[in-house]
């Protein structure tokens, strides 16, 4: 990867920021137009949430149509999304991950991940693919400041400055004044600086700021895709415990025969500061959006068999080992910590054999394993998120072009825009689909602003 920057790269026509998904595709996008392009990364080496995303497997796309995938996507500014699922379609994005040797394999439904189950081969086909096209990738590079002038972008760059840090450090290093600072210039430039969630891959929200300077309205910025915080205690007894097929609903605290605010199904997994999972992760971003501080979630750990058919299955157990505790008597059907958690919560009533277990006993139990219900406090928070719920304001931004419509030739893309989607890839697809569209507009209007500056 070029990471040295000559005195004829000081000038560029499109210059994109931050080589995440969106940043790739943009300076994809550009470069292939015939645009000059320079994409500018603070970190050492490009796209680090894309490697590590989908557990290391990257789930970087699914198998939906576009009208499919906007309704299924989980946010109402997926509407916005038409133009760049035409500009880059999933179909488009694994032909040029393919180039490079990199297959998809469907897996949950819709989901494509990584065939060789290693995200960074992804992050290493765009790369190779962006450098094929012709442009120029710089990493270690800080973007201190973005303006506007007459003839285009002036961008200052920190070349020495460290990676993100955490604590004292950060401060510190925000604080610095840079010994010594590049001057780049552009006519067209791309933000995909991504959102504030998982900080140490680069995504510390500088464009945020840069785009307010510029007159831009930035939406709330939550956590979104995260883990949920619980009141109850036991969860976290059973850390590391996962069920694989689980069905979750979630509703306001006060109001437990209101309808859904979220109704999931998928895995789910206790950890040490509450509840996780597929089901979870997607749940969460329901709970954000309610700005309810706690809410009540519903867990049913048998979805596909109705409770008439499940209490039947128990007492047929309790047949079989009269003189076994309710853990033992219904070993296999859980896993023996959930089993003795719930036996331990029903207390002395469930301390006999299960053959003179009272029918209201049994009855609880039931409702456990069809209605566990625990109360949400929070979230982890925004550094633990998946991706950053809020952005920049689509009011601001023209959808054909994502273009800001406050600063000719700014484009936004990927994260930083206000777009949350649900797992199963919709988020990394549109990630690439805005970033090809913006790099693929601000390439083509590059030489209108050189000619007419």
């Amino acid at each position: 990867m070029p990471n040295q920057a000559g005195r004829d790269s000081l000038f560029c026509d499109v210059a994109v920021i931050g080589a995440g998904g969106a940043g790739l595709l943009a300076g994809i996008a550009a470069a292939r137009a015939g645009a000059k392009t320079v994409l500018f990364e603070r970190m050492r080496v490009p796209a680090k949430k894309v490697a590590i995303s989908g557990g290391g497997r990257c789930n970087f796309s699914n198998t939906l149509d576009p009208r499919r995938f906007v309704k299924l996507f989980g946010d109402e500014h997926a509407r916005f999304l038409g133009h760049a699922l035409k500009a880059l379609s999933n179909a488009e994005l694994q032909e040029i991950l393919a180039r490079h040797g990199v297959d998809g394999q469907v897996e949950r439904n819709y989901r494509l991940y990584t065939k060789s189950g290693r995200g960074a081969d992804v992050v290493k086909a765009l790369v190779d693919e962006f450098q094929a096209a012709g442009g120029q990738l710089i990493t270690g590079a800080r973007i201190v400041s973005l303006e506007r002038g007459e003839a285009g972008w002036t961008l200052r760059i920190d070349r020495a400055s460290p990676e993100p840090a955490r604590g004292a450090a950060a401060e510190a290093a925000a604080q610095a004044v840079p010994a010594h600072l590049e001057t780049h210039l552009a006519k067209g430039v791309v933000v995909c600086t991504g959102g504030l969630s998982y900080a140490a891959t680069g995504s510390t929200g500088d464009g945020y700021a840069w785009a307010k300077a510029l007159g831009h309205t930035v939406t709330k910025l939550r956590p979104a895709l995260v883990g949920l915080t619980l009141e109850e205690a036991w969860p976290r007894a059973i850390s590391g415990l996962a069920w694989d097929d689980a069905a979750v609903e979630l509703r306001p605290e006060h109001e437990p025969n209101a309808k859904p605010l979220s109704s999931e199904r998928a895995e789910i997994l206790f950890t040490h500061f509450g509840i996780s999972g597929p089901a979870i992760i997607d749940t969460s971003n329901a709970f954000v959006r309610s700005g309810l501080p706690r809410a009540h979630l519903k867990v049913d750990f048998f979805p596909a068999q109705p409770r008439e058919a499940l209490d039947a299955d128990l007492l047929a157990r309790f047949k079989a080992a009269p003189q076994r505790s309710v853990a033992r008597a219904l070993d296999g059907l859980l896993p023996s910590r959930l089993l003795e958690r719930f036996e331990m919560i029903l207390g002395d009533a469930a301390a006999v054999p299960v053959a003179r277990l009272p029918k209201d006993v049994r009855q609880r139990l039931l409702e456990m394993l069809k209605a566990t219900r625990l109360t949400v406090t929070g979230t982890r928070g925004i550094e633990y998120g998946e991706v950053t719920d809020g952005g920049i304001a689509w009011e601001e931004i023209e959808p054909t072009t994502l273009e800001s419509r406050k600063a000719p030739g700014l484009y936004f893309a990927g994260e930083i825009l206000d777009l949350t989607g649900r797992c199963g890839g919709f988020n990394l697809q549109a990630a690439f689909s805005t970033g090809y569209l913006a790099g693929k507009t601000a390439a083509k209007r590059a030489p209108i602003h050189r000619r007419n500056p």
